[in-house]
Formats: structure tokens, C-alpha cells, sequence
């Protein structure tokens, strides 16, 4: 491994100046819900039995590592992030630099995937899953990459480290499969027509350590749930639930729209250069880890317009790993051209160009920074929130009455927003969260009556929305809390109820 440079130095502080502007960043319902579960999981609850939610448990494995090292806040857990990602940034830094003909380029990586990353997330997009995901799919494409000119020992050691991280890339989300398969095909495919290997010969020899690799974390995984006899509800949640979502639902362009519109606003100077990447490194030197980034790319492209019934813009950032190297790539292309240029006037319109849309996320986000103090008290904090999420102010105000004195003590039930669970100090009654009612199975409104009707939290909080939606689909529900419970208080976005 080459040293770090003083280059990669200072991009990486600078990496850090943009995360430390993020620490006191706000969670949205998604944050809210996942640090509510780990919680939950940290007081012996068992995912997906007693706090059941849709998605694999990797997210939540990393919100407990985090709130245990850090805390369950939102400093807490973006913390853990920074450092992760600085992880990340410096691993670019030290793998990447054959790839680039200027040391320098390969020192920027960092700024243009993480500092990106960070630069164009909001608190929706901030501690997502497919942020997070990037880390260990960038190990897995490097070590299948670096296996290709490798032989006997090595290369079984290199391609089962690197089924291991897709083991863990699975852990966060299976649906990612065909990213894997696109790295380990393609390094397949290269053995045997480029390097004209016995078909049958490489095949064992590749797929055998992937193998071996990857089934390990995913078999930690099944007999943890085996040893808390909860493998049916885990193969119920991972493999029959997500395919009648799909098959019951919509497909709703508008949330394409408003997804692809959010990458391009944010990434279109990326994209852009990235093409040239692609273009000048494919098809004149048929470079082998551009063709890796590439499929990286388009297959999560494809990952992401397939989920279309539950589309937002966070799922995004799948994509912003191997579009930042390619970015980098592409500037490593042009930079001698960009030189030879006679214009300085040139030179200087087409940087200001291509730096713009980062020098306004910047400003965006650092002058509430500044003029909150730096957010250094828990007062300065929540103003500095509520400049990004005006909610948090109102949220923050309708949970005051669950610490003062003389409530009812116990776990609530919130039918909206789960930052009602995070804000309270709370936690959820039932199994089931209700933050994706929209989502709900027909059997699954029979079992939320079930657990409300035993479980019987003492507050209910049901959002205007879900009024509608639970009568609707099942009424049962609110006959229930008019049976049992009273109206407390009627806040903006919904009703607060209480037991009788």
C-alpha cells in the first residue's frame, strides 16, 4: 500500500470539515425509526419478531454499533457515519492510485464520492442504507478486480474476502444480488475470453472462495435468528412479503421523477465528466475497473427503477460511489487537455462551472452552522435542526406533555411519523411499526389489531393520513380506540390519544 501523501491529507480534512457540518443534522422518520429499533434490539427485543420492519438487518446493526459506541442520537450515529466514511475515503485513497495517471487526481476521489455524499444528503438521505452500502461493495469490486491478475493462493484468498463483503452487502439489502453477480460474472467472462482460461477450470477456481466467502455472514445471520425461533417471520419478511408489496401496488412515476431529478440536480456535473471516463477508458484501453464501476452503476441503476412501488431519492446513493470514481477518472482524462488551454479566462469559467453546485450545498448548509453558534449547545442544535427540518419544531412541542410529571409511563403507539417514538424517549407498543401503513399486507391489519388490543400503550397517535388510510382498509382499528381510549389533544398532523 502507498503512503499517504500531504494531497491526501488535506483532502481527507477537508472530508471531515464537510461531515462535522452534518453531525447535529436532523434524523427524518427513516433515522428516527431505525435508532427506535436498535434500541429496542438493545433492551433484548429480537428484530423482525418483537420490532418487525421490511428491511434486512444490516441498517440495524449499524444504528446499535453506533448508538453503543456514540449514543442513540443524532450525533451520535453520524459520528459512527464520519468515521466510517473516512475509512471509506482514506481505502480510496490507497487502492485507486494505479488507476489514475495524476497522483493528484486520485488524491480527490474522496471529495467527489464522499464529500458528495455528504454535500448533496439532507437528514432523508444522511445514515441511509445505500450510502452505507457503498463501502463494502467497493471492497468486494476491488478485490474481485485485483484477483483477475492473481493466481493459486492469492486469488482464492482475495475472492473470498471478496464474497465475504458481498455477504455484508446482502446483510444490508439482498436485492443487491445482481450488483455481486455483475462483478463476479464480469471477472468470469474476462478469464476465460481475454486470458483464454479452461472455462471449467476458472469457474471452480472463482466461484468456489466467492462462495465459501459469502455464505459466512449470511450463515451468522440465519442461525442467530434459528437460536431465537425466528427463522419463519425473517424467510416471511426477506422473500414472501417484499413480492406481494409489488404485486399489490402502483407503479408511481411521479416518485421516479422526483428521484431522478434529485441525482441529477445533485450529480450532473459528475455524470457528465463520468461519460468521458467511460467512454475514452472502455473503449481505447478497455480498462477492466472502469468496466466493474460501469457495471456497478447500471445494474443499480436497474435495482433502483425495479423498486418503484417504495421509490425515493435516498436509493440514489447507490450509485454514488462508482459515479465519483468515474467523475475522477474523467478530470484525470481531461486534465491535460484542460492545461493546454489559452484562455485562462477559459480555464477559470470551466472550474467555477464544475465547482458550483458543490460551493452552494456548502453555503447552504454551513451558514445555519455559523449562525447557530456551530451547534454546540442542545439549544443552538435545535435550531440549527429545525432550519432543515421545520417539523422537528413542531414534533418536539406536541411529545413536551409524554416527560411531564403525572403521565402514564409504558410504550406508546404512533400510526405516522416514528420520530414521535425518537423525540418522546418512547418506545413502540407493538411489533408491528406503523410508518408504512400504505404498505401493510391484508394480514398484517388483523395481527396490529391484535397487538394494540393486548399490548394496550397507553398513548395512541394516529396522523391525519392514516385516519383515512386505517378506515379505509381496516376500521376494526379506530373502533378499537374509540372503545377503549379518549381524545387527549388534536395537534396539527394528527390525534393524540388516551387510554381510559
Amino acid at each position: 500500500m502507498p503512503k499517504l501523501s500531504k494531497i491526501d491529507f488535506l483532502v481527507l480534512i477537508v472530508v471531515v470539515i464537510i461531515g462535522l457540518i452534518h453531525l447535529p443534522f436532523p434524523f427524518s422518520g427513516d433515522q428516527a425509526l431505525f435508532t427506535t429499533g436498535a434500541l429496542e434490539m438493545l433492551q433484548g427485543k429480537v428484530l423482525y419478531r418483537d420490532f418487525w420492519d421490511l428491511k434486512q438487518p444490516g441498517i440495524y446493526y449499524f444504528y446499535l454499533l453506533a448508538g453503543n459506541l456514540f449514543g442513540f442520537n443524532e450525533i451520535g450515529i453520524h459520528i459512527f457515519e464520519l468515521i466510517y466514511m473516512v475509512v471509506l475515503s482514506i481505502i480510496l485513497q490507497q487502492t485507486l492510485k494505479t488507476y489514475f495517471r495524476h497522483h493528484t487526481i486520485a488524491s480527490l476521489v474522496p471529495l467527489l464520492t464522499v464529500g458528495v455524499y455528504y454535500l448533496s444528503s439532507s437528514q432523508r438521505q444522511l445514515t441511509q442504507l445505500e450510502a452505507l452500502v457503498g463501502f463494502p461493495l467497493f471492497l468486494c469490486l476491488w478485490l474481485t478486480f485485483q484477483s483477475f491478475n492473481q493466481e493459486g493462493k492469492q486469488r482464492f484468498i482475495q475472492l473470498l474476502i471478496s464474497g465475504f463483503m458481498g455477504g455484508i452487502v446482502l446483510i444490508f439489502k439482498l436485492i443487491f444480488l445482481p450488483i455481486l453477480l455483475g462483478f463476479w460474472l464480469t471477472i468470469l467472462l474476462y478469464s476465460v475470453l481475454i486470458k483464454h482460461h479452461n472455462f471449467q477450470k476458472i469457474f471452480f477456481e472463482i466461484c468456489l472462495p466467492i462462495f465459501l466467502g459469502i455464505i459466512f455472514p449470511l450463515l451468522a445471520v440465519v442461525s442467530y435468528f434459528a437460536s431465537v425461533n425466528s427463522l419463519s417471520i425473517v424467510y416471511q419478511t426477506f422473500f414472501v412479503y417484499p413480492s406481494q408489496v409489488v404485486a399489490n401496488g402502483t407503479v408511481k412515476i411521479s416518485k421516479l421523477l422526483f428521484g431522478t431529478v434529485w441525482f441529477l440536480k445533485n450529480f450532473v456535473t459528475l455524470v457528465l465528466v463520468a461519460i468521458v471516463a467511460v467512454n475514452v477508458s472502455l473503449r481505447k484501453s478497455k480498462n477492466l475497473l472502469t468496466l466493474l464501476l460501469v457495471v456497478w452503476f447500471v445494474l443499480g441503476l436497474g435495482i433502483i427503477f425495479i423498486q418503484i412501488r417504495s421509490l425515493w431519492s435516498y436509493q440514489y446513493l447507490l450509485l454514488f460511489v462508482p459515479t465519483g470514481i468515474l467523475a475522477a477518472k474523467g478530470l484525470d482524462i481531461l486534465w491535460q487537455p484542460f492545461k493546454e488551454l489559452s484562455s485562462p479566462r477559459t480555464k477559470i469559467l470551466v472550474s467555477f462551472l464544475f465547482l458550483l453546485p458543490f460551493f452552494l450545498n456548502i453555503l447552504y448548509k454551513s451558514i445555519p452552522l455559523v449562525q447557530n453558534n456551530f451547534a454546540l449547545t442542545q439549544d443552538t442544535q435545535f435550531k440549527y435542526q429545525t432550519a432543515f427540518r421545520k417539523e422537528y419544531t413542531l414534533l418536539r412541542s406536541e411529545v413536551d406533555f409524554l416527560s411531564q410529571p403525572g403521565n402514564l409511563p409504558g410504550e406508546i403507539f404512533v400510526a405516522g411519523d416514528p420520530s414521535i417514538y425518537y423525540l418522546s424517549g418512547r418506545t413502540q407498543a407493538t411489533s408491528l411499526n406503523a410508518w408504512s401503513l400504505e404498505l401493510f399486507l391484508s394480514e398484517q391489519w388483523p395481527q396490529l389489531l391484535r397487538e394494540l388490543d393486548l399490548s394496550k400503550p397507553p398513548y395512541i397517535f394516529i396522523s391525519n393520513n392514516y385516519q383515512t388510510l386505517i378506515k379505509e382498509k381496516f376500521p376494526k382499528i379506530l373502533e378499537l380506540v374509540d372503545k377503549r381510549y379518549h381524545i387527549l389533544s388534536k395537534a396539527t398532523d394528527g390525534i393524540w390519544y388516551i387510554i381510559n
